[in-house]
């Protein structure tokens, strides 16, 4: 403990190597080794002894350009793509300098490196080119009825393609130009002019024509179109760099021979145009004979177009016609003997709805529409407007109706007569005036006649009309000779009709509407009616 309390804070001796010994009388002194990573003051080195240079680390090279190196001559990476397969910067040429050509099957102006492979690939779908190389999935009468992909959609084929949905007739284009179906179609034409198409569209790559022994069971590598150089500089011999000789392989022809294949000419289907003394010109202007015709000018009835806008102009016409009351003869109204200017044409009373089952007009959930737009809906759609021209042909309207009847012939449609007139008659309620929301657009049709005798039961029912027909009885009847309780909660009543479905009772109120309805004491009620009106719609709305 002494010795212990007197070495406290005293510091650690030194270990000496071995073979030191401390009797020794040499002079050399001890020198304890520096620990790696302590920085050297200038005392610990004698001053005659020299600073020896740090040594590079190993696996690290030196940089170029360094005072103790020299610059490495290059030589490619061994993963390095060589030179002739780099891909080939592409020279965008000015505008106006691409080149051109005409299409052989429109006079068109293509560019050949940008619009050309994707028309000529349309002219051959319009020309059923494709059905044999993508066949339909809706094929009739030789061609795709789908070709935008409403109902059918199909994938490209090809691995690592795209795998977006398409229409049939995209599909097509896409295969033509993406995967060189359109190469294929061209080599099987035989047309005159589609191999100098062919020739520009898709040049030919040059290869040569020597013949490189192969050895059995070896696969022909790929070629490209330059040669392979050597063009590494040899580090033995600096003063010339070798040259191999270009390596030559044989390349397997991308496509198959094929057998031509002539596609026959589509001609454009003849017009008939027997019984119109006029041809009708493509895209002229044309102005309305009714509404711009002697002392008339209207704005809307001028540059009408008997081609591309003969839809507009049938619609301009069946209006112009319904204003003068000239489809009446060719359209019933429906609405018994009632001159053109009185007749109701806004669906307020009268309700129509397109007799030809197949018509657009009864499609969904189209609601019944008024005179005015049923009149000219079927001079429009069913070509009444055409009956109307060859009825009232006057100077002038001969081109009109020969543009319109070849449209018509080009449709294969035909110009008949209007069915019977499907018609609903609607009228407001006799009794409450249509003060109540139900009172009003009451119909005599046979499946809303129903709802049109429920509501005058009702009407009848707040006037009283029942009191003496179907009286409320002792228990149930007030002072005033009313009922006291019309819903059922205390007094309620049962239909004692044979054959009647409402088995359940009933509420004063729904017992006296339910006898008037469903067992004839709506009608006795509505003969003895004050109201004239009231009277004779008596016997139009019986079940």
């Amino acid at each position: 403990d002494i010795v212990n309390s007197v070495m406290k804070g005293a510091k650690n001796e030194v270990e000496m190597p071995p073979g030191f010994n401390p009797s020794d009388d040499s002079e050399d002194e001890y020198t304890p080794m520096a620990k790696k990573g302590r920085k050297k003051n200038d005392s610990d080195f004698d001053s005659e002894e020299e600073i020896k240079p740090k040594k590079a680390r190993r696996g690290r090279k030196p940089k170029y350009g360094s005072s103790q190196s020299s610059p490495m001559p290059s030589t490619p990476r061994p993963n390095s793509v060589p030179s002739y397969l780099a891909t080939t910067p592409v020279i965008k040429p000015e505008p106006g300098q691409e080149e051109t050509l005409v299409c052989l099957m429109c006079p068109e102006t293509l560019k050949v490196d940008t619009n050309a492979r994707f028309h000529y690939s349309v002219h051959y779908y319009d020309a059923n080119a494709f059905i044999s190389l993508l066949k339909p999935e809706d094929l009739k009468d030789g061609k795709a009825q789908d070709e935008i992909g409403r109902v059918h959609k199909y994938t490209c084929p090809h691995e690592g393609c795209t795998r977006r949905k398409m229409g049939y007739k995209e599909m097509c284009v896409h295969l033509a130009t993406a995967h060189q179906q359109l190469r294929q179609l061209m080599m099987e034409d035989t047309r005159p002019g589609i191999k100098e198409v062919l020739n520009r569209l898709y040049p030919q790559e040059i290869f040569s024509a020597v013949k490189v022994k192969q050895e059995k069971g070896v696969p022909v590598p790929f070629a490209p179109s330059a040669p392979e150089v050597d063009n590494s500089e040899d580090v033995d011999d600096p003063t010339e760099a070798k040259v191999q000789a270009p390596k030559v392989f044989k390349v397997a022809p991308m496509f198959k021979a094929l057998s031509p294949r002539v596609f026959p000419v589509i001609p454009k289907p003849e017009v008939k145009t027997e019984g119109t003394p006029y041809a009708p010109r493509v895209d002229k202007i044309h102005n309305c004979l009714i509404c711009n015709g002697p002392g008339k000018s209207s704005k809307d009835g001028r540059k009408l177009n008997l081609g591309s806008g003969l839809q507009e102009l049938k619609y301009h016409y069946s209006v112009c016609v319904y204003n003068e009351g000239g489809l009446v003869p060719f359209i019933d109204p429906g609405q018994g003997s009632v001159k053109a200017e009185e007749l109701e044409v806004y669906g307020a009373k009268f309700r129509y709805k397109c007799p030809f089952p197949n018509c657009s007009k009864n499609q969904g959930r189209n609601k019944a529409i008024g005179y005015k737009e049923y009149a000219i809906h079927c001079g429009v759609a069913h070509h009444q407007i055409e009956k109307w021209m060859v009825a009232n042909m006057r100077l002038g309207l001969e081109e009109v109706y020969a543009a319109v009847k070849i449209a018509r012939e080009e449709e294969s449609m035909e110009m008949v007569d209007m069915p019977e007139v499907i018609v609903e008659e609607m009228h407001t309620c006799f009794i409450c005036e249509g003060k109540e929301r139900e009172g009003r657009n009451l119909s005599f049709d046979g499946s809303m006649v129903y709802q049109t005798r429920y509501h005058y039961a009702s009407c009848y029912y707040d006037e009283g009309a029942y009191l003496h027909e179907y009286p409320p009885g002792v228990q149930n009847t007030n002072e005033e000779g009313g009922p006291k309780d019309i819903l059922g909660k205390e007094v309620k009543y049962s239909c004692q009709e044979r054959n009647c479905t409402v088995k359940r009772k009933l509420g004063y109120k729904e017992f006296t509407i339910h006898m008037s309805n469903e067992h004839g004491g709506l009608e006795e009620v509505m003969k003895v009616d004050h109201r004239e009106a009231v009277r004779n719609l008596a016997g139009r709305i019986q079940k």
